[in-house]
């Protein structure tokens, strides 16, 4: 039986990219899941008029829960939910397949993307968009989304958040959460991720932020290492990850929660 839950707090984000026009020239050097969702090629939405969400049609012998209602992607509108199903990737598959054909002008287009499967169809302004990998015990599971293409501004401005020398954001994500907003950014830096962290600890602290918790990052096969920094300042907390690239530079993933200011 298939049921949707109560929202849940975002954990999946930073794998949705979508709709990132801009970023389609670092396919391939961004990091694990986010270059997997980057390299979805995207369907042209065309000119049509807004209109109400589409229906998402919910997959088989699954639990569902919603990532986000109301979130926007480099400033599209988008809507996410995840699950988990005892039914197989295959199965997932063909059920989108056949619920995205027929009424439609184009049939929807299926490719591999590292280790998931990604089905997607477009929707009057809409894209709908499918992605399932393996799961234990021959079960799936993945992401559902519908992003609002047609008729809106692609923002990739990286807000209050100060920027290095060469820096450029590939990715903003905005979220309005019961009781708080949040805005997570992406950036590639060109310098080393010591000098990324010393900047952002100088930064915030000039501005009056504490920092609470600093960690390591180990380094693994895939990546060369980093740190997390979380700091707070009055109802608002900034989550910092900094990874070295494979080559020179950086990668940074900024969250700034603020409590008390989304809906209730």
């Amino acid at each position: 039986m298939t049921r949707i839950s109560a929202p849940r707090a975002i954990a999946l984000v930073v794998w949705l990219v979508l709709l990132t026009f801009r970023a389609i020239h670092v396919i391939g050097r961004v990091p694990g899941l986010l270059g997997a969702a980057v390299s979805i090629a995207l369907m042209a939405a065309g000119n049509a008029h807004a209109q109400d969400w589409p229906e998402l049609p919910l997959p088989p012998k699954a639990d569902v829960q919603w990532i986000a209602q109301s979130m926007r992607v480099n400033g599209i509108p988008t809507r996410v939910l995840q699950f988990q199903s005892r039914a197989s990737r295959a199965e997932i598959v063909e059920y989108y397949r056949a619920h995205w054909t027929g009424a439609y002008p184009q049939k929807p287009s299926v490719r591999a993307v590292q280790d998931s499967t990604v089905v997607g169809q477009k929707h009057g302004p809409y894209l709908m968009t499918l992605s399932v990998r393996d799961a234990a015990h021959h079960g799936s599971e993945g992401l559902i989304a519908v992003a609002q293409v047609a008729g809106s501004k692609t923002d990739l401005d990286p807000g209050a958040l100060p920027m290095m020398p060469g820096a450029h954001v590939v990715q903003v994500i905005e979220s309005d959460d019961p009781g708080q907003r949040s805005r997570q950014l992406m950036i590639v830096n060109p310098q080393p991720a010591a000098a990324v962290l010393q900047f952002y600890q100088a930064s915030f602290q000039d501005a009056g932020w504490q920092q609470i918790q600093l960690n390591e990052i180990s380094r693994t096969t895939r990546g060369g290492g980093g740190s997390f920094l979380v700091l707070a300042r009055d109802n608002s907390e900034m989550q910092i990850s900094i990874e070295a690239t494979q080559g020179r530079g950086t990668w940074l993933l900024a969250n700034l929660v603020t409590k008390g200011t989304g809906p209730e």
